[in-house]
């Protein structure tokens, strides 16, 4: 199973993890992320032969005109200080494997809300991407 390695261990990516990702490593980068710090991303792929996944940002700042839902939706916690984050549910980002830090402790979706998030992006794409 592909992984992402570091000194201190090896990372298993798996569908509904959540992560943490610069949106810097976004591919294609997105214009002015300047030093935007690491920011939780649900993976919806594992990753591929060349080892890039499809992430879905969650933020409460995401860029103008982004569709989001509610985490809270997904089943996803409500930060106490920070208040509901949203997520991307209209073009998911790609970004190597390399690039996905850990949550800890590890932290995942249950089935049915990643399936149902997994369900609504891909409903919104016009084009789906392939292989996954």
């Amino acid at each position: 199973m592909p992984c992402v390695s570091s000194p201190d261990h090896i990372i298993f990516i798996k569908e509904g993890d959540i992560m943490k990702a610069k949106p810097k490593h976004f591919i294609p980068r997105p214009e002015s992320v300047g030093s935007v710090g690491q920011h939780p991303v649900i993976v919806l792929t594992r990753p591929d032969a060349q080892g890039f996944v499809l992430v879905a940002p969650m933020s409460h700042n995401h860029p103008e005109g982004t569709p989001t839902r509610s985490a809270s939706r997904y089943g996803l916690p409500v930060d106490p200080i920070k208040g509901e984050s949203r997520v991307n549910v209209g073009q998911p980002k790609v970004v190597h494997q390399d690039n996905l830090r850990p949550n800890k402790p590890h932290t995942a979706m249950t089935y049915n809300n990643f399936a149902a998030l997994k369900a609504e992006i891909f409903k919104n794409l016009q084009h789906p991407p392939r292989n996954y």
